[in-house]
């Protein structure tokens, strides 16, 4: 194979991989919306806002984790986005 076939197969893996990314991104952002959601409910259920309060109640505490956890990699995939576009 020669160089201008190595450079479009290194092309098109790059435009396959932003594809892949931003349906991740949509994935994830939508998750982290029903996150949001569920840990509302939980705080208004438990009727305590304030996470550094003991009484928070221990799902909604979870949820945040999980939440911040998706935060992270958004992030991580945000940047690696950046990365494959730049390429292009």
């Amino acid at each position: 194979m020669g160089a201008a076939s190595q450079i479009g197969n290194s092309s098109i893996t790059a435009f396959r991989d932003v594809l892949v990314i931003q349906t991740m991104l949509e994935d994830l952002q939508r998750s982290i919306r029903i996150l949001d959601c569920d840990i509302a409910t939980e705080e208004a259920a438990g009727g305590v806002g304030d996470a550094a309060d003991p009484r928070y109640p221990l799902l909604a505490r979870t949820l945040s984790r999980r939440r911040d956890n998706l935060k992270s990699t958004v992030r991580a995939l945000k940047e690696r986005l950046g990365q494959l576009t730049s390429m292009a």
